[in-house]
C-alpha cells in the first residue's frame, strides 16, 4: 500500500509540476470542445445561408404592425429582410420562391380574412379584440401567419429560430397594441411571469435543455476524457518503458501490483478531474446561452437534480476504471511504442462515430446495449439527462464495466514482460523476448 501511495504521488507531481501538461491535460480539451459549441451555429448558418450572422427572411403581406414591432425588436439584426407584397409574391412562388428556400431562408405570409374574403390584417386584428371584449362572436375572423421553409434539416432550423427570436412575441405585441378594448374590458395577462425568478427558468427550459444535452454531453464527455487517459497511458507506460525508466523501476522492491494499481490511480484521477471540469464548462455554456440559439448544441437551461448528479458521476469512475484498464491492457499486449499509440486510437476513433450516431439517433437504448462495455455508461448518461434511468440498468452498467476492469486489471498482472524496455527488434537491449 505504501508503494502505491509513493508511485501515485509521484506521478501525480509529474503533472502539476509541469504547467504545460496541465494545461494539456485539464483545460486544453474542454476549452476546445467549448470553442467548437460555440462556433457550431456560425457555421451551421454559413453552410445554409452563405452568410456568418444574417439569416435571409422575406416577409409577405406583413402589415405595418410586424414592420413596426420587427424594426423595434433587438434581433432583427440577426436577419435580412426581404419585404413583398401578395401580388409580388405569387410571381416567385414557382420560381425564385423555391430558389430562396433551399438557400436556407424562410418565407413568412400574413394573411387574413372575414367570411373567407380577404382583408387587411391590422384591422382584422382590431376587430377581433374589439368584438371578444364585447362578448360577440368571432368565428367569422381568421388571422394566420406562415411560416414556409424547404424540408431540409438546415431550412427547418432556420424556420425554428426565426420562430423563437421574432414569431413568439408578436402574438403579445398584437395585443398591447390593437387589443387596447379587450385590455379595458378585463382581458390578456393580468400578470407578467417574472422571467428573472431562477425557479421560472428550471422549469421553462430544463426540460428541452436536458433533452438537447442527452444528445451530445454523453458521448462528448466520454470522448474527451478517453482521450485524457489515452495520452497518459501512453507517457506514463509506453513512453516510459520504451525509454528504460519503467524496466528499472519494475525491477526495483517495488511490487508490479503496487506499480500497476499506483499508475492507474493517477490515470483514473487525472481523466475524472478533466470529465468534471468538462462538465462545469458545459453547464455554464448552456445558462449563459439566453438567446437559445436553434443552431446550439447545448440549450440554455441545462439542470441536474443531486440524485441524478451522483449516479452521473459514479458512472463517470466507472467508465475512467474501464478506460484506464483498456489502454493498461492494450499497451502490455504491444511491445513497439508506434503500434502502441495506434492501437489507443482506435477506440478513439469509435467514440468519434458514437458522438455522431448518439446526436441524431432518435431512439432510446435497447436492453442489449446496456452489455457493451463503455458503450453502455454513455446510454446510461444519456437516461439521466432524459430523466428516464433505471437504477437496475445502472447497476447492471456498473457491474459489467467493472468486471471487464478487473479481468484486464488480471491479464495485466500476468504480463511476464509487459514492462521490460525493447529497443530494435533482435537488438542488444531485446529484454522483452529471448533469443536464440
Amino acid at each position: 500500500m505504501r508503494h502505491t501511495i509513493t508511485i501515485l504521488k509521484w506521478e501525480m507531481s509529474k503533472i502539476i509540476n509541469n504547467w504545460q501538461k496541465t494545461l494539456k491535460v485539464f483545460l486544453l480539451p474542454a476549452l476546445l470542445l467549448l470553442a467548437a459549441i460555440n462556433l457550431f451555429p456560425m457555421l451551421m448558418n454559413y453552410l445554409s445561408t452563405g452568410s456568418l450572422q444574417s439569416r435571409p427572411v422575406t416577409f409577405v403581406n406583413a402589415p405595418d404592425s410586424f414592420v413596426d414591432y420587427f424594426e423595434s425588436s433587438p434581433k432583427s439584426s440577426f436577419y435580412s429582410p426581404t419585404w413583398m407584397t401578395l401580388e409580388e409574391a405569387e410571381q416567385i412562388v414557382d420560381s425564385e420562391g423555391e430558389g430562396i428556400m433551399k438557400n436556407g431562408g424562410v418565407i413568412v405570409f400574413f394573411m387574413a380574412s372575414e367570411n373567407r374574403k380577404v382583408v387587411d390584417f391590422d384591422s382584422c386584428v382590431r376587430d377581433y379584440y374589439s368584438r371578444l371584449s364585447l362578448g360577440q362572436n368571432t368565428r367569422n375572423l381568421n388571422m394566420t401567419v406562415e411560416i414556409d421553409y424547404n424540408g431540409d434539416y438546415n431550412s427547418y432550423l432556420q424556420a425554428e429560430q426565426f420562430k423563437a427570436d421574432i414569431g413568439e412575441g408578436y402574438s403579445p405585441y398584437l395585443l398591447e397594441h390593437l387589443g387596447q378594448p379587450y385590455l379595458d374590458a378585463g382581458g390578456g395577462e393580468r400578470w407578467d411571469v417574472d422571467v428573472f425568478n431562477p425557479f421560472t427558468f428550471v422549469t421553462s427550459n430544463r426540460a428541452v435543455a436536458n433533452l438537447g444535452a442527452s444528445r451530445t454531453i454523453p458521448s462528448m464527455m466520454i470522448l474527451l476524457m478517453y482521450y485524457c487517459i489515452y495520452s497518459l497511458t501512453a507517457e506514463t507506460l509506453a513512453a516510459s518503458r520504451q525509454s528504460g525508466f519503467l524496466t528499472k523501476v519494475y525491477l526495483s522492491p517495488i511490487s508490479k501490483e503496487s506499480l500497476l494499481i499506483g499508475k492507474a490511480l493517477m490515470v483514473i484521477f487525472v481523466g475524472i478531474v478533466s470529465a468534471v471540469v468538462t462538465f462545469f464548462l458545459l453547464f455554464i455554456s448552456s445558462w449563459l446561452n439566453r438567446s437559445n440559439s436553434a443552431y446550439s448544441l447545448l440549450p440554455f437551461g441545462l439542470f441536474l437534480t443531486p440524485s441524478q448528479l451522483l449516479v452521473f458521476f459514479i458512472l463517470l469512475i466507472v467508465a475512467a476504471v474501464m478506460m484506464a484498464m483498456l489502454c493498461f491492457g492494450i499497451t502490455f499486449k504491444i511491445r513497439r511504442m508506434q503500434d502502441v499509440i495506434m492501437n489507443l486510437q482506435v477506440p478513439l476513433v469509435l467514440l468519434i462515430f458514437e458522438f455522431f450516431g448518439n446526436m441524431f439517433r432518435p431512439s432510446d437504448a435497447i436492453f442489449a446495449e446496456y452489455f457493451i462495455p463503455i458503450h453502455n455508461v454513455i446510454m446510461s448518461i444519456r437516461e439521466i439527462f432524459n430523466g428516464t434511468y433505471s437504477v437496475w440498468t445502472v447497476l447492471l452498467v456498473i457491474c459489467i464495466n467493472l468486471l471487464f476492469a478487473a479481468e484486464l486489471f488480471i491479464i495485466c498482472l500476468k504480463s511476464k514482460d509487459g514492462m521490460l524496455h525493447i529497443a530494435e527488434e533482435g537488438g542488444a537491449n531485446d529484454f522483452g523476448k529471448s533469443r536464440k
